[in-house]
């Protein structure tokens, strides 16, 4: 039976590039696929619903042609649809993002041939998502799921301005462009940090990170450990560096052996609870979506994923 695929692609992810590499794409998968369509996103926030629609018409897969902003949206727009409690719609990441840390942490295949080839094998395995509870913007609780990884503090306030910038040069130059931008300006926050019903941490912080997967910020394996298939959620706790200190670590960040620093500590939880008494800005898959207080726990929810 022919596969029912319908691309949700963002053409201005990767600095625009998008828009200018995925029509070739785009041609080989017509050929070979009679029911593939394509949408492309003209507002953030836009793929969501695109998403849910587009499970409740029963399309096989829906395939994400963007940057790890892109598959968030649509996994919440997924599970958003009438559908989602029998989901049977699944997942192709087509990486086209600033960063696309996820596409680090996946065994995705890249070329056009390899995915029409796992498309016919029906080649997909399911992965964790979490779900978290927040303030949006304007501070009202609202919920979502995410698949990679969430942080607030520093790391939050990064993204933002990441994502208020063109970011028309390559993912991890732009972020830690906005890093060394933001770090010299930024006061580490007074957070309190529970999880599974346990006081872990009070005091000043720089970040808190709660990673399904392994890396973000266009390439830094923060938390090296994480399993996006196991049932745990990785918290890391980058405690009260100073600017210095966080400068001398990136490196190790980069390669993932920053764990043994004494200011960090890596924890597997079930569940997080986050406060503060402060504005703390919260991301998550690379999407500043609001600030904590914040809840997370593993979702019972799960995406099936070409791969």
């Amino acid at each position: 039976m022919d596969k029912k695929i319908m691309a949700i692609v963002n053409p201005v992810s990767a600095g625009g590039k998008t828009a200018k590499l995925w029509p070739k794409k785009s041609r080989v998968f017509k050929k070979e696929f009679k029911y593939f369509k394509e949408v492309y996103t003209e507002t953030a926030g836009e793929a969501v619903e695109i998403a849910r629609k587009a499970v409740n018409l029963n399309y096989d897969y829906l395939m994400a042609v963007g940057g790890d902003g892109t598959v968030n949206e649509i996994v919440n727009g997924m599970l958003a649809a009438d559908l989602a409690d029998n989901l049977k719609t699944k997942l192709i990441i087509s990486a086209h993002g600033t960063g696309s840390d996820l596409s680090r942490v996946l065994p995705l295949p890249e070329k056009t041939e390899a995915v029409i080839k796992r498309i016919k094998k029906n080649q997909s395995r399911e992965v964790n998502l979490i779900k978290s509870s927040y303030l949006n913007h304007q501070g009202e609780e609202t919920s979502r799921y995410f698949i990679n990884i969430a942080d607030c503090g520093m790391g939050a306030e990064v993204a933002k301005k990441l994502n208020a910038s063109k970011k028309n040069i390559d993912g991890s130059l732009s972020y830690l462009f906005k890093l060394f931008q933001t770090l010299f300006s930024y006061q580490n926050k007074f957070v309190r940090v529970e999880a599974d019903q346990k006081l872990i941490y009070e005091g000043l912080l720089n970040s808190v990170v709660i990673a399904n997967g392994n890396y973000f910020g266009g390439g830094i394996n923060i938390a090296p450990e994480a399993d996006l298939f196991s049932e745990n959620i990785n918290l890391i706790l980058l405690k009260d560096f100073s600017k210095a200190a966080i400068i001398d670590n990136l490196i190790k960040a980069y390669q993932g052996k920053h764990l043994s620093h004494p200011l960090v500590e890596s924890h597997f939880v079930n569940e997080i609870k986050i406060s503060s008494d402060r504005e703390v800005q919260l991301e998550m898959d690379g999407e500043t979506v609001g600030t904590i207080d914040a809840e997370f726990k593993i979702s019972a929810k799960k995406i099936s994923l070409l791969v």
